[in-house]
């Protein structure tokens, strides 16, 4: 495998695809939520290109199963999308001459994803746990590039500072997909490369459970199970009464699901159809 002309990669390793095989719905699953890890880094540093279609080319070889991002997957998706691409890039690039997209291309947008991504992965294998987004007793390197995390135990790791506010604004279940297909005999890794050499992080079964939720765990109490924690949303429903205290109007409340939502914060709109929406919920239960 020529590890240079690759940026990044996930991998399944193990008993279970030692012959480069898995479950076309398994792999389904996996290039899925690649694709969703790196589209939502790619979004966060420019969200001009959030949302253009790009391909995730499939090497499978002998002992594994990886999807691999080339270095030229700039060139890649201009190549798959023909004219609709350039013109989009061409836009991409006078945004970027008015720096919008900061002080780097697009090919580095891909770069710093790819990396997120594996960070992601260390960082909650770190911590043990991927909801945490206040950190205590953290320290700086001398030149303040990179930022040190303490888990439970005192160590500590130095996280790159734009990979780190990348982090921090991410939803856990970031890799719950990819991490889904892990089991007895099947581990992932998620890495990327340097000057040729691989720079991954090793994901089991004993710590599966730190990126998804455990198979055995009861979601009926999940009223709307499909919401993401942190990311903003609008829910349609009927107003099914509102609140008044000493007559002064409060915001009105929906149901869905027989279950009243307010949100934790921002406010519940009422159109004038009678509907409502409730704007920024972080979960519902």
């Amino acid at each position: 495998m020529d590890e240079e002309k690759y940026l990044g990669y996930i991998k399944y390793d193990g008993k279970l695809v030692e012959n480069g095989l898995m479950d076309a719905r398994k792999q389904a699953q996996a290039l899925l939520g690649y694709d969703a890890a790196l589209r939502y880094f790619v979004g966060k540093q420019a969200p001009e290109l959030r949302n253009l279609d790009f391909e995730i080319p499939v090497r499978i070889k002998k002992g594994s199963w990886e999807a691999l991002i080339p270095e030229t997957v700039v060139g890649w998706m201009q190549a798959g999308l023909g004219v609709v691409a350039t013109a989009y890039f061409t836009k991409a690039a006078q945004k970027m001459a008015e720096k919008d997209f900061a002080d780097f291309g697009i090919a580095d947008i891909f770069k710093k994803a790819v990396e997120a991504v594996k960070w992601f992965a260390r960082i909650g294998t770190h911590m043990g746990d991927v909801s945490i987004r206040k950190f205590e007793k953290t320290k700086f390197s001398d030149d303040n590039l990179l930022i040190g995390i303490c888990n439970d135990k005192g160590d500590y790791l130095y996280i790159p500072k734009s990979i780190f506010d990348l982090y921090i604004s991410s939803s856990p279940r970031l890799l719950e997909k990819i991490a889904e297909n892990i089991t007895e005999g099947r581990g992932l890794k998620i890495g990327t490369f340097h000057d040729g050499e691989p720079d991954e992080v090793t994901i089991d079964i004993t710590n599966k459970a730190i990126f998804c939720k455990d198979e055995d765990e009861d979601a009926d109490d999940v009223v709307l199970p499909e919401l993401v924690h942190g990311d903003t949303v609008v829910l349609e429903g009927e107003v099914t009464r509102e609140k008044r205290v000493f007559n002064i109007l409060c915001q009105p409340v929906i149901t869905l699901c027989g279950h009243p939502v307010v949100p934790r914060s921002g406010s519940t709109v009422v159109t004038g159809s009678g509907s409502s929406s409730v704007q920024d919920v972080s979960s519902a239960r």
